[in-house]
């Protein structure tokens, strides 16, 4: 019971320490969402009445709908990236694309099943089929298509969680922090708020449904006696949906518009993948240009892998991008493995200033390479010291590597050709999933790096890479050549940490957001400060 009391007030001080990052990521999360669902709504609410009027369409409509429902939410966010970039834009797609199957689907229930002894009156006394639709048919349905646009509503706030993927915030960013770091305060200073707005929005999507559906529906046809009783009704009715209105207009206004009013006439956008410790450089290559120049930066942080990382700089979505000498070279330029560093780096130099327009400067100097990771038990056990040593054993043992190792020549792919490894079972995890798997021994080997304070936290040690299989993996600053012409005075400021940092330094720089829980943002100034760089 002391423990759970603890951990509630461990909870309680970690919100109120964070209260104003977590706010900013509820309110990012509440704009996001409500302007995907007014968008689906208007999208979906007329394709639902013309697959109602003309029942060629339905089949089409619905076979099209349902195939978009079935496709996995990531994928569909990989796709987007290159046609749309990243940020909000894709992730108020993505969630357009997977509301609208029960709003098109309920509005032309509601429509198709309109009492039948209705339409027959309302046809007895003239009116046209337009009339029929819109002022019999339509308000008899509203109920039903609300029905829908709850359903849509509420799933949206849980699918809005993976905008942060993409860089457009939300309390995703807080949940995949978490999990990353194994901060379980984290995860639910997310999910909390996730789930509670989700509540909000069904209560409040409920109310609409009452407010859109006629009074003389609401009473059961038993209108109010007196006539200042219904036109008072009608007046709340009017109120609550210009107040709601208003609010959609005034988020879709800020959705659209909201980066130019709020954009500096000097900016520069900062990106980089989804761990800790590309969080921590991004803050600090954003610190620096904001200490040493008169730019503005937007950290646009915590995207989805080397590939959307890529991808952003690529397409102009951003200007700066801390990447890994390895990742460029084998995961975006395809190259074959290679131990020559000074030749990874020429490579990566020209190919991308010739392909992509990138600039690529020289190593801040610590090397996050790869590297398979044990329990003490399990090197006792099996007598493991070497990756070679695994091979006798490998098919008792259950290997957990990142997703992104999974599929990668410098990962699984090679890894499996250099050494013949036939594990058990292999069961990739992402963040910091794999280490809570092999402490609660639900799996034996994983995937590490070289500088991440996991390995220690959790008394893990690593194997020797007797076969000198994985590649190097220096930290480096890429920007665009375009930003670097419009912004001189960046080119010395990417250069400050050049050399600067070594892995026992980054390992301690980890070590202090990943066991101790402190932010990148916090450290990064930290370290910034204390080392007279800011």
């Amino acid at each position: 019971m002391d423990a759970f009391i603890n951990y509630i007030i461990g909870f309680f001080e970690f919100v109120v320490d964070r209260k104003e990052q977590i706010l900013n990521l509820l309110l990012d999360h509440v704009q996001l969402t409500v302007v995907a669902v007014a968008i689906a709504i208007f999208i979906g609410v007329p394709i639902g009445v013309a697959i109602s009027r003309f029942a060629l369409l339905n089949k089409p409509v619905m076979v099209v709908v349902n195939t978009v429902q079935a496709i996995p939410s990531m994928a569909i966010l990989g796709f987007l990236i290159p046609l749309l970039g990243i940020g909000n834009i894709p992730a108020v797609f993505m969630v357009v694309l997977y509301s609208l199957m029960p709003i098109i689907k309920n509005t032309a229930t509601g429509i198709l099943n309109t009492n039948k002894e209705t339409l027959e009156a309302a046809k007895a006394i003239g009116m046209t089929e337009f009339q029929i639709l819109t002022k019999v048919q339509f308000p008899i349905a509203l109920p039903v298509i609300m029905a829908g646009v709850r359903i849509s509503a509420v799933s949206a706030v849980g699918l809005m969680t993976l905008a942060s993927v993409i860089g457009a915030g939300g309390l995703g960013y807080l949940i995949y922090s978490g999990i990353n770091t194994v901060n379980d305060y984290m995860i639910l200073a997310g999910a909390i708020p996730a789930c509670l707005l989700a509540l909000f929005m069904d209560f409040i999507f409920s109310k609409i449904e009452k407010a859109v559906t006629p009074i003389s529906l609401r009473l059961g046809l038993a209108l109010p006696e007196s006539k200042d009783k219904l036109l008072e009704l009608k007046k709340k009715r009017r109120r609550f949906l210009t107040i709601v209105s208003v609010v959609i207009v005034a988020m879709l206004m800020l959705l659209a518009f909201g980066d130019k009013f709020a954009k500096e006439e000097k900016t520069v956008t900062v990106t980089s993948k989804n761990y800790q410790e590309q969080l921590l450089m991004g803050n600090m290559i954003s610190d620096l240009i904001e200490a040493h120049t008169d730019i503005s930066v937007k950290r646009a942080l915590n995207l989805g892998g080397t590939k959307i990382a890529f991808e952003a700089v690529k397409t102009g979505e951003a200007d700066i991008q801390v990447e890994y000498t390895g990742s460029a070279y084998m995961g975006v330029l395809g190259k074959e493995i290679s131990h020559d560093n000074e030749l990874i780096t020429e490579t990566i130099k020209a190919e991308y200033a010739e392909k992509y327009g990138l600039t690529v400067f020289d190593s801040w100097g610590f090397n996050n390479q790869y590297a398979l990771a044990v329990t003490p038990e399990t090197k006792e056990k099996y007598n493991l010291e070497t990756i070679s040593d695994l091979e006798a054993v490998a098919d008792e043992l259950i290997f957990s590597p990142t997703f992104e190792f999974s599929n990668r020549e410098d990962g699984m792919i090679g890894l499996q050709k250099e050494y013949d490894l036939d594990f058990e079972k292999i069961i990739p995890l992402d963040g910091a999933l794999r280490y809570t798997a092999i402490d609660n021994e639900e799996c034996d080997v994983i995937v590490a790096y070289t500088t991440d304070s996991l390995v220690s936290g959790f008394g893990l040690e690593f194997l020797t890479d007797d076969k000198n299989f994985f590649i190097d993996y220096y930290a480096v600053s890429i920007i665009k050549e375009e930003t670097l012409e419009e912004f001189p005075e960046l080119e010395e400021v990417m250069k400050i940490l050049e050399g600067e940092l070594t892995d026992e330094i980054m390992s301690e720089l980890n070590y202090k957001i990943e066991i101790e829980g402190h932010s990148p943002e916090e450290i990064s100034k930290e370290f910034l400060t204390e080392k007279g760089y800011i």
